[in-house]
């Protein structure tokens, strides 16, 4: 009998999904949804968001949360998550703390690691699959957003030698990043696999596509139910 592809993930060598996320803290995080949303019915509704995020790992797929270094975030969402390590992201660009995971969990003897945005919560399950299974073969896969930047990307850890560049000098929070990363792993020799795009939930014009997208039964799906008639205009 065909495997599925989630067990096809499973049944290879110590893979391993990093969600860089935040700790849901008010007026921290998802602060240009508002004023549809509230500082603390943004931190509700990014709190499902991480939720749902860590539930994208396929079976066999070991998790890290990788945060930026808050008081108590390694106490909260070491309880909260306590299944997946819990790792404080270093200063530095971005890239610098793409680097950073992506050495560590190489360094552990990790074959294949995808580094995971927790700003898509509708993201289709299979997708995370997809880029496990692309990477059985190739050195790198990238997920674009439609907002020109990238949801998730993914290295082999046999090609992390070369890949130690893929994010030098990258132009972070631009409409180009996704293009320049393709074209920089290129560059690299790194041939590169993209998944099909996706959409980042950073602006009150997002949350309508996210509402009609909602899985039942997901930590969003809940939350906006909850927060969706108190925190939106009169007509809810």
């Amino acid at each position: 009998m065909a495997r599925t592809a989630a067990q096809r993930v499973g049944a290879r060598l110590n893979p391993r999904l990093l969600v860089f996320g935040r700790l849901p803290e008010p007026g921290y995080v998802k602060t240009r949804l508002h004023p549809e949303l509230t500082s603390e019915g943004s931190a509700v509704l990014y709190e499902a968001f991480l939720d749902d995020a860590m539930k994208l790992a396929p079976d066999g797929v070991a998790v890290e949360l990788w945060v930026p270094d808050r008081p108590g975030a390694m106490e909260r969402l070491g309880s909260r998550y306590p299944a997946a390590h819990v790792r404080l992201q270093s200063g530095g660009s971005l890239g610098d703390r793409l680097d950073a995971a992506f050495a560590r969990a190489f360094g552990e003897g990790v074959d294949r690691a995808v580094a995971l945005g927790s700003d898509h919560p509708t993201l289709p399950a299979d997708f995370v699959v997809r880029a496990f299974d692309a990477l059985a073969d190739g050195a790198v896969t990238l997920g674009p957003s439609l907002d020109g930047g990238y949801y998730a990307v993914g290295l082999r850890g046999s090609a992390w030698p070369r890949a130690r560049g893929l994010f030098a000098e990258a132009p972070w929070s631009t409409s180009g990043l996704f293009a320049w990363t393709r074209a920089r792993a290129g560059a690299l020799g790194l041939d590169c696999t993209e998944l099909p795009p996706w959409y980042d939930v950073d602006r009150p014009a997002d949350l309508a596509r996210m509402a009609d997208d909602l899985t039942e039964g997901s930590a969003t799906a809940g939350a906006w139910a909850r927060l969706a008639p108190a925190n939106t205009g009169p007509e809810g």
